[in-house]
Parts: structure tokens; sequence; C-alpha cells
């Protein structure tokens, strides 16, 4: 079975899962419906209400994306298809590889559903705010494909499905809830070292603020929806964000794989 071979079984054992509605219809919620309270309580202009629906999107979406990923390879080990799947020609390789695509597929599914639903009800609502909704769907997306490749990288790394999900709560609660304060710290460390001063913003503690997929997410969105596409001002331009998400993308997974290949399968 090939990596395409695995991915579409994936995405329909996830179809036939109801997976895919469940993500759906959370995603819809999260985007369109935090919209829509956000156009119904402000006179805001649309880019402003866009940029209010973005920062609450991303404490949201990442929920979705990372209970998505979490068991795409756990939930295998523990109901003993993993045993079975790795007797047939595909290796760990092709089989994370495979897992990795039918999630991020699927993420960006409804992603797409819930960016155009909340199109709908900002334009409709509005009346204005059209050019923002590939900029605004687009952040979305590339920060839902991060957290489903740190949520694979888990799964991967993990030997049962609840420790998987501990790490993936872990993960949220970090990059999530105490990103700003794991950032406060350690500025108030480099300034009490004496490596700053007090106030200051150097360009490496942006860059730190930019590893969150969510903070970058909304950077992303930033940039996009100002236009600021290839501005030689990395922060402010959108490259530099977008670079960092496709990372997570790629690097968790690689991570999770290290630990994956030399596992014994039970």
């Amino acid at each position: 079975m090939s990596v395409a071979g695995i991915a579409r079984k994936d995405i329909a054992d996830a179809g036939r899962s109801k997976v895919l509605w469940a993500v759906t219809i959370l995603v819809v919620l999260s985007t369109a419906g935090v919209t829509a309270l956000v156009t119904v309580s402000t006179d805001e202009a649309a880019s402003q209400v866009f940029r209010l629906a973005m920062q609450l999107s991303v404490t949201t979406l990442p929920i979705v994306a990372l209970l998505l990923a979490k068991g795409a390879i756990t939930t295998e080990r523990e109901s003993g298809s993993l045993r079975v799947l790795l007797s047939l020609p595909p290796g760990r390789r092709d089989i994370l590889l495979g897992k990795l695509a039918g999630r991020t597929a699927l993420m960006l599914a409804a992603t797409l559903l819930g960016g155009l639903a909340t199109a709908l009800v900002a334009v409709v609502t509005l009346g204005s705010g059209a050019a923002l909704v590939a900029p605004f769907i687009g952040a979305l997306g590339l920060m839902g494909c991060a957290f489903v490749g740190l949520g694979v990288g888990i799964s991967a790394a993990s030997r049962s499905d609840g420790r998987a999900t501990a790490l993936a709560v872990g993960a949220y609660m970090i990059f999530i809830a105490l990103w700003n304060l794991i950032i406060t710290g350690i500025r108030l460390g480099a300034v009490e070292l004496g490596f700053i001063e007090s106030g200051a913003q150097p360009g490496w503690l942006t860059f730190v603020g930019l590893l969150s997929p969510n903070r970058a997410a909304v950077s992303a969105f930033d940039a996009l929806a100002s236009g600021r596409l290839l501005t030689t001002d990395p922060f402010g331009s959108v490259w530099l964000p977008v670079i960092l998400l496709i990372g997570w993308l790629i690097i968790a997974p690689a991570l999770g794989y290290l630990r994956f290949r030399n596992s014994d399968i039970v």
C-alpha cells in the first residue's frame, strides 16, 4: 500500500467514523460562529472584525486540529491494526506520511468549509470584507496544518492514546494558554541577565514569539490583509510566519518518526 493509499484509507476511515463531520462542525462553529458574535456586538469596520475573529479562532481551531491528529497512529496501535498494516509492504515512514497527508487533508477541508461560512456571515452582516476572506482562510488553514503536524508527531512518538492525549493537552496549554507568559518570562530573564534593556524588543525575542503556530498565523493574516508580502522586514512580511508554520508541519512529524521507527509494536 502506497502513501497515497494509506491517506485515502485514513480519510475514508475518518469519514465512516464521523470524525470529518465532527471536525467540520467544530470548525464552522469556531470560525463562523465567532465572527457572527463579533459582527452583531460591534460596529467596527470589516478589517477589525476579521482581526478579532482571527484572534478568537486561533484559540479554538488548535483544539480541533490536535484532537483530529493525536490518535492518527496510537489508535491503530491500540486496536492492533498497526501490526497488520506493518505486515504489508508499507513501512513505518510510509504509514506516518500517509496518516499526515490524510489528517492534513481533513483539516484543510474542514477549515475551508468553516472559512466559507465565515465569509458568508461577514459579508452578509457587514456588507463588506470579501477581500479579507482569502487571507483569513489561508492563515487558519496553515495554522491548522501546523497543529496537525504537531499532533501526528505526538501520536507517532506515543505508545498509547492516553499518553498522546496528555501530550496534546500539554502542547495546547504551552502554545495557546501560556505562551505570552513564557515570552514575558524570557524577556524578564534576559533583562535580569543584562542581555537586553528593559522595554526593549530585540529581533530574536520577536522570532521566539512567532514560534507558537497561533501567533505565526495571526502575523501571517495581518501581513496578507495589509498587502505586506515580500518586505525586507521579516517580522512585517508574510514569508517568515508562513515558513514557521510549514516548518511545524514537517519537523514535528519528522521528530515523532525518529521515535516511531524504532519502537516495539505490541
